[in-house]
C-alpha cells in the first residue's frame, strides 16, 4: 500500500502500518484521553479522516475540549469535516439492532468518502461499554473487523473499560486484536496477542529450517512488505537481509511485470494456491532471471491469514536447456493441438516418414503397416488427379517454405474413398532452407458431405425461386432490398442486379400510390405485431406499362425488439385488377339498363293512367269529377319516380342522384302540366349544388316536392296574378344532427342534415287546416313520406304559405 507506515501518536507503539487493529483497557476517563487524544492528533496532522465513536452523546463535547487543548487549530479540522464524533448507539445500535455487516460496510463507505475527499485513509476510535449479554456478538464482530481492516487503508483502536470486563471477556478482546495497551504501575504496556505471536514464531522456525536452502524463502506481510529473508534469497537475488527487510517486495519485479506480486498475493487472499508458477524476477545487479514460485498462506492460531510465504527457485539454466530442445519438441506441440487425426513427419534429407495419431481410424492401416509402407501409402492411395495437383502445390510451398493446406481424396485400406485435409508446415534451417515437413491429415468427409448437401439445398431453393411466379425479398430496417429473387424481370422489366445496385423499388412505384406505400411501411414499422401486412400498389414496368402488384410484408424483430429486417413477397395482380374492373363495368351497365327499363315501365304506367283519365274525361256525367283528378295526380307521382330512374340512367353515378338537377327537371315538368291554368305563376329555385342522395331518400323526397308544388299550382293562385313558388334545399348550417332526436333509428351513425323549403304567395291554407290530421290525400302522403325519412314537417302561415322539411341522410355502412 502507499505509505505503509503511519504515526500512531502513542510513544510506546511508534509507527504502525495500515490495517493495524489494536485495543486499550482503561480504568479512568483520564486513562482513556491519555491514549485517544494523541492518537487522533497524529491522525489529523497526517491527513487522515478520523472517527471517534463515543459511548454517550455527552462525551462528544468532552472529547472536543480535550482535543482543543492538545491541538491549537483543532477548530479548523472540525470545520473542514476531517473528524466526526458519533454516539455509540447511533453507529452500532441503529434502530435498536446490532448488524455487524451494516457496521463493517459503513466503515468501508466512510473510507471511500475520505479517499475521494483527498485524505490518505481512515482512523477509528471506538469506546465500548458492553453489557454481559452483548459480549458474544461483539467478540465475533471484532474478529470480522480484524479481517476487514487488514485489506484497507484503516487503523482502528477499540477501548474497553476494565470494570465492565471479566477474565473471559478480556481474553476474547486480546485474541481478536493485534496487541493491547494496559496501564500498570502508572505506565502503559503493550501486550501482543499470543496467537499472533505464535504464528510469527512458527514462521521464524520454518525460516530457520530452510536458512541454508538454495531456494529463496521469503515472508511478506499482506501489504507486500518483506518480513523475512534467508541465505538462499541472498544468493538468488543478490540482496542481503539488511537491504530488503521492511522493503516492498515489488523491488524484485522487472518493469514488464509491474504489480504481478500484488496480483499473486490477491489470489492467495482469495484462497487460491500457487505452485511452481514460472515468471521473471529482477536481481540487485539488474539481471532478469527465470524463477519458479510457490506461494502459501500463513495463518495465526485463530485461523486468520497474517502473512504470505514465498519460495523461489532459480530455473534460468533449465530454461536455457529447454530452449535448446524447443525445435525438437515443436512437432509434439503441433501434434497435441490436433486430436483424432494423423500426424506425420517427412525428412527431406533421409526421405523417411514417421506417423502418429489416429492412423487406423483414418486410413484403415495399422501403425506397423504404415511404418513399413512409408510414403508408398501416400503414392498408392491418393487419387491420381489430386496427387498431380497436390504435388505441384507442395513443390511451390517447399521452395518458398511456410505452411501448406490442401484437400485430397484418399483410398482407405478397405477400398472406400474419403476426403482428407493435408495441413502442415515446412521446417527450415538457420539459412531458411526446408529440411522436412510435419503435418496433420484430417478426415473431412462429413464436412464435404454437409457442404454437398448444402449446395444441393441451395440448388433446390434457387430452382423453387426461379419457378416462383412472384418475387421473394428481404429488406433492411430502411426497406432497402438486400435480397430479391424470383420473377423479377417478368413483373418489373428489371433484373435482380438492377435492384441491388442502381434501381430502388420506390422509383418504380406509381406517383399516386407512393404516399400509400410510405404510409403502409410506417404502419408496419411502428406495429408491435409480426403478422403479415398486405396492400396493393401500381408500378411502372420498364416497358412503360402500368402493373398492379400485391405486396406482403412481415417484420422480423431482433433481440432488442427493434426491426432487424423485413421479408415478404410481391405478386403481379394486374390480370385480377383488370378482371375486377371489367366486372365492375358490366355491373354498372347492368344497373343503368335496370334504371332505363324501370323508367320505361313507369312511363308506360303513366301513359295507361293518362288513357284511363281520357276515358273518364269523355264521359260527360263525370267530366269534372274527382276521379279524373285522382288519375292525373297518380300520373304525376309515377312520373316523379320515373324521372329519378331517368336521371340515374343518364348520370355517371349508379346508386346516388344529383338531387338539385332532379328537382329542376321535376318542377319543369310540373309547370308544363299545370301551365294552362296558371300562366302567370313563376318558379324560384335556390338549390345547393352537389347534393347526392340515394334511392331510399330521393324517391320519397321527390314525391313530397311533387305533391307540394302541384298543390300550389292547382289551388294557391285561383283568380290571382303574379303567383310565385319558391323551393330551397340546403345543408343545415347548425350541426345538430337529427340522429339525436328521440325515436330516430339511425342513432350512432354519421349523417348530413338538410332543410327543404317549399313556399308560395298564394291564397294560403284555410284556418281549419290541421297539419297533424290533414283531409287531402296529397298532404297525407307528404306526412307519411316525411315520417319515412325520419324527418320533421313544419308549416308557416304568415304572408306566405311555407312548408319546411328537415331530414338527415345517414351514411350507410359499407358491406
Amino acid at each position: 500500500m502507499i505509505e505503509s507506515l503511519r504515526k500512531s501518536g502513542i510513544d510506546i507503539i511508534g509507527d504502525v502500518s495500515w490495517g493495524t487493529h489494536f485495543c486499550q483497557f482503561f480504568q479512568t476517563k483520564e486513562d482513556l484521553m491519555d491514549i485517544l487524544v494523541p492518537y487522533f492528533k497524529a491522525g489529523l496532522e497526517n491527513n487522515e479522516f478520523c472517527m471517534w465513536i463515543v459511548s454517550q452523546p455527552s462525551e462528544a463535547e468532552e472529547a472536543k475540549e480535550a482535543l482543543k487543548r492538545a491541538i491549537s487549530d483543532f477548530d479548523t479540522y472540525l470545520e473542514n469535516g476531517q473528524i466526526e464524533f458519533i454516539p455509540y448507539t447511533q453507529w452500532y445500535l441503529k434502530e435498536g439492532n446490532f448488524d455487524s455487516e451494516r457496521v463493517l460496510n459503513g466503515w468501508v463507505e466512510k473510507l471511500n468518502q475520505a479517499l475521494t475527499n483527498g485524505c490518505d485513509g481512515l482512523r477509528l476510535g471506538n469506546s465500548f461499554r458492553l453489557e454481559n449479554e452483548d459480549w458474544n456478538d461483539f467478540a465475533d464482530y471484532e474478529g470480522q473487523v480484524d479481517d476487514v481492516i487488514g485489506n484497507y487503508q484503516m487503523i482502528a483502536l477499540c477501548t474497553y473499560p476494565l470494570d465492565r470486563c471479566n477474565a473471559a471477556g478480556i481474553i476474547d478482546v486480546v485474541i481478536n486484536h493485534q496487541f493491547a495497551l494496559v496501564k500498570r504501575d502508572g505506565k502503559w504496556e503493550q501486550i501482543e496477542s499470543s496467537r499472533r505471536k505464535k504464528a510469527e514464531e512458527k514462521i521464524q522456525n520454518l525460516a530457520n529450517i530452510v536458512e541454508y536452502s538454495k531456494d529463496a524463502i521469503i515472508s511478506k506481510s499482506l501489504d507486500g512488505i518483506i518480513t523475512s529473508w534467508n541465505k538462499g534469497a541472498e544468493q538468488i537475488y543478490g540482496y542481503s537481509a539488511g537491504e530488503v527487510l521492511r522493503k516492498p517486495i515489488s523491488i524484485l519485479e522487472p518493469s514488464i511485470l509491474v504489480e504481478e506480486a500484488e496480483e499473486l498475493a490477491e489470489l492467495i487472499k482469495q484462497g487460491d494456491k500457487i505452485h511452481n508458477y514460472e515468471t521473471l524476477r529482477l536481481r540487485k545487479d539488474g539481471r532478469i532471471i527465470n524463477v519458479s514460485l510457490t506461494l502459501s498462506p500463513v495463518f495465526d492460531a485463530s485461523g486468520k491469514l497474517t502473512d504470505i510465504s514465498v519460495i523461489a527457485r532459480d530455473i534460468t539454466k533449465s530454461k536455457i536447456a529447454e530452449e535448446k530442445l524447443r525445435k525438437n519438441e515443436e512437432r509434439y506441440r503441433i501434434a497435441t493441438e490436433q486430436t483424432g487425426q494423423v500426424v506425420y513427419e517427412y525428412d527431406l534429407r533421409t526421405d523417411q516418414s514417421s506417423w502418429a495419431g489416429a492412423i487406423e481410424e483414418v486410413t484403415g492401416y495399422s501403425f506397423e503397416e504404415i511404418q513399413k509402407l512409408g510414403k508408398e501409402v501416400w503414392i498408392k492411395n491418393i487419387h491420381l488427379t489430386d496427387m498431380n495437383r497436390g504435388d505441384e502445390k507442395l513443390q511451390r510451398v517447399r521452395k518458398a517454405g511456410g505452411r501448406f493446406k490442401e484437400e485430397l481424396r484418399l483410398r482407405r485400406k478397405d477400398g472406400t474413398c474419403i476426403y482428407i485435409e493435408n495441413h502442415g508446415v515446412w521446417l527450415t534451417d538457420h539459412e531458411g532452407q526446408p529440411y522436412g515437413a510435419i503435418g496433420v491429415l484430417k478426415d473431412i468427409s462429413e464436412r464435404k458431405l454437409s457442404s454437398k448437401n448444402l449446395q444441393e439445398s441451395e440448388r433446390k431453393y434457387r430452382f423453387f425461386i426461379h419457378n416462383f411466379h412472384g418475387i421473394a425479398f428481404q429488406a433492411d430496417e430502411n426497406f432497402v432490398p438486400v435480397f430479391i429473387h424470383g420473377a423479377i424481370e417478368e413483373i418489373t422489366g428489371y433484373s435482380e442486379e438492377d435492384f441491388i445496385s442502381r434501381i430502388k423499388w420506390d422509383d418504380i412505384i406509381h406517383p399516386e400510390d407512393l404516399p400509400l406505400l410510405i404510409k403502409e411501411r410506417e404502419k408496419i414499422r411502428s406495429s408491435q405485431s409480426t403478422d403479415y401486412e398486405k396492400f396493393e400498389v401500381r408500378i411502372k414496368h420498364r416497358d412503360g406499362g402500368i402493373r398492379w402488384v400485391d405486396e406482403i410484408y412481415q417484420k422480423i424483430q431482433g433481440g432488442d425488439g427493434k426491426p432487424e429486417f423485413y421479408q415478404g413477397t410481391i405478386y403481379d395482380v394486374t390480370e385480377r385488377k383488370e378482371t375486377e374492373k371489367f366486372l365492375a363495368n358490366i355491373e354498372a351497365a347492368r344497373k343503368k339498363e335496370i334504371h332505363h327499363r324501370i323508367k320505361n315501365n313507369l312511363q308506360v304506367v303513366s301513359s295507361l293512367l293518362d288513357l284511363q283519365a281520357e276515358i273518364f274525361n269523355n264521359r260527360g256525367c263525370i267530366k269534372d269529377s274527382e276521379v279524373r283528378e285522382a288519375f292525373g295526380e297518380s300520373q304525376d307521382r309515377v312520373m316523379s319516380m320515373a324521372l329519378i330512374h331517368e336521371e340515374l340512367y343518364k348520370g355517371g353515378e349508379l346508386d346516388t342522384l344529383n338531387f338539385s338537377s332532379y328537382v329542376e327537371e321535376l318542377t319543369k315538368n310540373l309547370f308544363q302540366t299545370y301551365r294552362l291554368g296558371n300562366a302567370s305563376a313563376s318558379l324560384n329555385l335556390n338549390l345547393e349544388e352537389n347534393i347526392f342522395l340515394d334511392m331510399d331518400t330521393a324517391v320519397p323526397l321527390g314525391i313530397i316536392i311533387n305533391e307540394l308544388v302541384s298543390n300550389s299550382l292547382k289551388h294557391a293562385f285561383a283568380n290571382r296574378d303574379n303567383g310565385k313558388i319558391q323551393i330551397k334545399l340546403c345543408r343545415e348550417e347548425s350541426p345538430e344532427s337529427k340522429d339525436n332526436r328521440a325515436g330516430n333509428n339511425n342513432e350512432g351513425l354519421k349523417g348530413s342534415s338538410y332543410i327543404l323549403t317549399v313556399s308560395d304567395n298564394g291564397v294560403g291554407v284555410p284556418e281549419s287546416f290541421d297539419l297533424e290530421n290533414p283531409d287531402g290525400l296529397g298532404i297525407q302522403l307528404v306526412t307519411i313520406l316525411v315520417d319515412q325519412l325520419d324527418g320533421e314537417l313544419g308549416l308557416k302561415r304568415d304572408d306566405e304559405t311555407e312548408f319546411t322539411i328537415r331530414f338527415t341522410v345517414v351514411q350507410k355502412k359499407q358491406g
